[in-house]
């Protein structure tokens, strides 16, 4: 390897002159490299930056059935013991996998159709043909009216 990857900065001294200068004005040193990376250090807070007070959104109840803040702040409560039940991060920063639970057949359709393009078109085609047979027997019971077709005054 070269000694390229071993170059390090090393601050010199600063001079007498240049010291009593800033002390006079008051001058304060900024971030150094090594105060920054400190400074990215902090705590977590739980990720959670919208539960400040002054940036959660504003509930609105329009109709009866609309969730209220009191029925909110519940369900935000029953959240937070949920994740707290479950099991914590292993301390050595391994992923552990663990298998998913089965649902049951009833859980797995509720509320969830698939469908293709061609059975769309399929049904699309009944309703369809539905239409054109009631259109049909519309024009049967109406047999009795009197038509002005053009084919007739031809022939």
């Amino acid at each position: 390897m070269s000694k390229r990857n071993q170059v390090s900065y090393v601050r010199p001294a600063e001079p007498a002159f240049l010291a009593r200068f800033k002390e006079r004005v008051g001058y304060r040193e900024g971030p150094t490299v090594e105060t920054k990376r400190t400074q990215l250090q902090l705590p977590d807070e739980d990720g959670d930056h919208s539960d400040k007070e002054d940036e959660q959104p504003q509930v609105v109840v329009l109709k009866k059935g609309d969730l209220s803040v009191e029925e909110v702040m519940k369900i935000k409560a029953e959240i937070k013991a949920a994740k707290a039940d479950e099991e914590p991060a292993a301390v050595d920063g391994r992923i552990m996998y663990r298998k998913p639970v089965k649902r049951s057949s009833d859980e797995k359709y509720s509320g969830l159709t698939a469908s293709s393009k061609k059975r769309k078109a399929k049904e699309d085609e009944i309703n369809n043909q539905d239409s054109v047979k009631k259109n049909s027997q519309k024009q049967i019971k109406n047999s009795s009216l009197l038509s002005f077709d053009n084919e007739d005054e031809i022939a």
